[in-house]
């Protein structure tokens, strides 16, 4: 009884604490969340040091840092970011979705093939260092990029994705550990679609351009 009494006490001198914790749990679950970007295989799209806006109320909610999905009630699409669990590790990563379940997916250096048709690739910006190229997913264009001093990855093999299974790839294609080396995103792995930069502390940003960036 004394337990109780001491516990109740507690709760009624911190509830406005408890609330504003249960408050930013709650949206962080069911809302919208937030996420590091750690390396610079999303380039030239995201960048490290950039913080990008996860969006919870597109396939479902899922528990922040335990990364674990609730529920679902919506299915990403070619050409979604989305932040998810890979197979081979419990890190949460963030790639491009290129296929969907049913699928069948080939790749041809910088090429994709998606049920026997090419995606749209145009190149517009070419040096030693770096190929920037122009890619279109069905109706989402988006940019990827090319390091000149790393090989291209061999993957001239078609596969079909598997039922509640996704295909992804990071938009810097040669510098991307993706779906090409581990497999494919299991749907209950996938944590919600990145739709904005929130905030960036990346170089390679202008300083007038950090905040609230909307993504493609």
């Amino acid at each position: 009884m004394r337990k109780f009494t001491r516990c109740s006490r507690i709760l009624k001198n911190n509830l406005s604490i408890f609330i504003v914790i249960f408050g930013i749990l709650f949206f962080r679950t069911a809302v919208a969340d937030w996420s590091y970007v750690p390396s610079g295989s999303m380039e030239p799209t995201l960048y490290e040091g950039d913080y990008v806006w996860i969006d919870k109320t597109s396939y479902g909610p899922s528990i922040p840092l335990l990364n674990f999905r609730l529920g679902s009630f919506g299915e990403p699409e070619r050409g979604d970011i989305i932040t998810f669990v890979p197979p081979h590790t419990d890190d949460l990563f963030v790639k491009r979705v290129i296929g969907v379940p049913g699928d069948k997916i080939r790749i041809d250096r910088p090429h994709v093939f998606i049920n026997g048709e090419q995606l749209e690739l145009r190149f517009s910006t070419d040096t030693k260092r770096i190929t920037i190229g122009q890619e279109k997913i069905y109706d989402i264009e988006h940019l990827i990029q090319l390091s000149g001093d790393i090989g291209l990855p061999r993957y001239n093999k078609t596969i079909v994705v598997p039922d509640s299974r996704y295909f992804v790839m990071g938009d810097h294609r040669n510098n991307s550990v993706d779906s090409r080396y581990w497999g494919f995103v299991e749907e209950n792995q996938i944590m919600g679609k990145v739709t904005h930069v929130a905030l960036s502390f990346s170089d390679r940003r202008p300083r007038s351009n950090r905040f609230r960036i909307e993504l493609l």
